[in-house]
């Protein structure tokens, strides 16, 4: 249990730093904005307010890296789920989970946070 307590927490920080809405406009495109969030990491520049959840960038852009190597399925559930933070039962109808029973989206969840983990780590 420890160790979904874990990956949920990554994601969810992954999440953070995904939508973060303070991206320069310099940066028009994904590449652009994980370069000039990497560079500012390496300045010691957290570049958003003190009163946001401190943000572990460098874990961040790891799990971004590895959502590259995921099943399309599996990432687009995280999506999802952490991003979006669409409701289960709209998870359902977007990726074709049937809804009946509800353990089978707990499963496929589940399953998709395991290979999340398996690749970053």
């Amino acid at each position: 249990m420890t160790e979904r307590r874990d990956i949920g927490s990554r994601l969810e920080n992954w999440a953070r730093w995904a939508t973060l809405t303070s991206i320069p406009s310099a940066a028009s495109s994904q590449t652009g904005a994980i370069c000039e969030r990497l560079r500012k990491a390496t300045l010691g520049s957290a570049g958003g307010s003190d009163e946001r959840r401190k943000i572990d960038e460098e874990d961040a852009l790891q799990l971004e890296l590895g959502m590259r190597k995921l099943k399309t399925f599996d990432r687009l559930l995280l999506w999802w789920c952490y991003i979006d933070q669409a409701r289960p039962e709209v998870v359902c109808r977007k990726l074709s989970i049937p809804r009946h029973p509800s353990t089978e989206f707990v499963r496929l969840f589940r399953c998709a946070q395991v290979a999340i983990e398996q690749v970053t780590n």
